[in-house]
C-alpha cells in the first residue's frame, strides 16, 4: 500500500481508528521550521551515510523493512530541516508523542474512564497553554497539550516512580508545564514501562547490563538508566535513530563512559572498550558478533511489530542467545498490526515465545491496543 500525500500510516492496527496510529508525512511538514544550519545538516548527512553504508553490509533480516525505509526518509528530512536540537518536536512524533487525537481514540477513552471528570475539564483548559509549539501546527500543539496532560495525570496517579524522573530540556520538547515542572507524554509512558519492568523482574536477578533493540531517541533508556543507575546500557538501532539516541543519551548522562558507534570486524577488536563502557551504541548488523549471555535484561518497545515475520524470528533468536540463563526480556507491541507496503499482519500469537517463561503479560495501560510482557529465559 503506497501512501498518498499526508496519509497516515505506520504501526497501523487492523480495525483501529486513525487516531491510534503513529503517523508520518511523505512530503515536507510545513509546521517544521527550517532552522538547521548547512554545516549541521552536512554533519548529520555524513554520519548517517557512514551508518547506512555499514548497515547495508549486514544480512537481509537486519535491513529496514520497506515501511521503515520510508519512515527513515521522513526522519532524516526532519533532522536536516530542524536539526538535532529540535528532535522532540519532530522525530519524536514518530514514536509516542501523539499530536493527533479524536474523541473515539482508545487512549482518550481509557484516560477519561480512569481519571475524574474534574481532571479532564482542567486539562481542557490546559490545552491552550502554550497555544502553539515551534515545530507543531496549531492543531497539533493543542492535541499534544491535552493528551500530554491527560497521560501525565494518569501516570502520576498510578506510578510513584515518576517522581524520580525528569524530562530533559535537550531536544526542545514541547514546553508543557505542571507546577513549574516540564512534563511530556514520553516521560509518562517511559515511567509506566519502567515501572512494569521493575515490578516484574525476579528478585534474584541482578541487572548489570541491559540491551534495547529499537530505542528510538532513547526515552525508555533514559528512564531505566535513571532508576537503575548502576546498570550499563547498550542501544541497538538503525539510523537515524541510532545517531539521535547516541547524541542524546551521551549528553544527558554525561558522567557515563560511552562506546560510540563505529564499524568493527570482530568482538575481540572492541571487547575491552565495549565491556568497560556504561553506554554503547550498535547497528543491528553488529549484534551477531556479541558473545552469548552478555545481557541480564533485553528491552523492545514498539518496533518488532513493524517487521516481517522472518525478522521477528531472527531477533528472537538473537535475543535469546544474548540474554543469560534466567535473564529477562521485556517487550511492548501492538496486539495486531499491519505492516505498510509489506502486506503483512502481525498478531500477538505470531511472536515466538518458545524457550521463555511468561512472568507477566497484560494489556498496556493507556495504549490499550498494545500488550506488554516480561519473559524469562528458560
Amino acid at each position: 500500500m503506497a501512501p498518498s500525500i499526508n496519509e497516515n500510516v505506520a504501526g497501523q492496527v487492523v480495525g483501529c481508528p486513525p487516531g491510534t496510529k503513529r503517523h508520518f508525512k511523505m512530503t515536507p511538514d510545513s509546521s517544521i521550521k527550517q532552522v538547521a544550519s548547512q554545516t549541521d545538516a552536512e554533519s548529520i548527512r555524513r554520519t548517517l551515510h557512514d551508518m547506512i553504508t555499514e548497515l547495508q553490509k549486514g544480512r537481509a533480516e537486519v535491513q529496514p523493512s520497506r515501511y521503515w525505509i520510508e519512515l527513515n526518509k521522513s526522519d532524516q528530512g526532519m533532522l536536516y530541516a530542524a536539526g538535532y536540537d529540535n528532535f522532540k518536536q519532530t522525530v519524536a512524533r514518530h514514536y509516542f508523542t501523539w499530536t493527533r487525537i479524536w474523541p473515539w481514540d482508545p487512549q482518550i477513552r481509557f484516560l477519561m474512564s480512569q481519571l475524574p471528570v474534574t481532571a479532564t475539564l482542567a486539562n481542557m483548559f490546559r490545552t491552550f497553554s502554550p497555544l502553539k509549539h515551534t515545530h507543531l501546527s496549531l492543531a497539533e500543539s493543542l492535541a499534544c497539550n491535552f493528551l500530554s496532560n491527560m497521560v501525565w495525570d494518569y501516570a502520576v496517579k498510578t506510578c510513584p516512580r515518576i517522581d524520580k524522573l525528569s524530562e530533559p530540556a535537550t531536544g526542545n520538547p514541547p514546553r508543557i508545564l505542571r507546577n513549574g515542572r516540564l512534563i511530556s507524554q514520553d516521560l509518562a509512558n517511559s515511567a509506566l514501562e519502567a515501572d512494569f519492568v521493575l515490578a516484574n523482574l525476579p528478585a534474584s536477578l541482578e541487572v548489570r547490563r541491559i540491551c534495547e533493540l529499537g530505542a528510538g531517541y532513547g526515552r525508555t533508556a533514559h528512564a531505566l538508566l535513571s532508576l537503575m543507575p548502576d546498570a550499563r546500557y547498550v542501544v541497538v538501532d538503525i539510523p537515524p535513530a541510532l545517531y539521535v539516541s547516541q547524541k542524546y543519551l551521551s549528553s544527558i548522562h554525561p558522567g557515563r563512559k560511552v562506546f560510540t558507534w563505529r564499524p568493527f570486524a570482530s568482538y575481540a577488536e572492541i571487547k575491552e572498550e565495549f565491556e568497560a563502557a556504561d553506554l554503547a551504541f550498535l547497528l543491528p548488523s553488529q549484534i551477531e558478533m556479541l558473545p552469548d549471555g552478555l545481557f541480564d535484561l533485553f528491552v523492545n518497545v514498539s518496533s518488532l511489530h513493524e517487521m516481517r515475520i522472518d525478522q521477528i524470528r531472527y531477533y528472537f533468536t538473537q535475543i535469546r542467545r544474548l540474554v543469560r540463563q534466567q535473564g529477562c526480556f521485556y517487550l511492548k507491541e501492538w496486539k495486531v498490526s499491519r505492516i505498510p507496503y509489506e502486506n503483512v499482519i502481525i498478531r500477538r500469537e505470531d511472536y515466538p515465545f518458545e524457550g521463555w517463561n511468561v512472568l507477566n503479560e497484560r494489556e498496556v495501560r493507556i495504549q490499550t491496543q498494545f500488550f506488554e510482557a516480561m519473559l524469562q529465559k528458560q
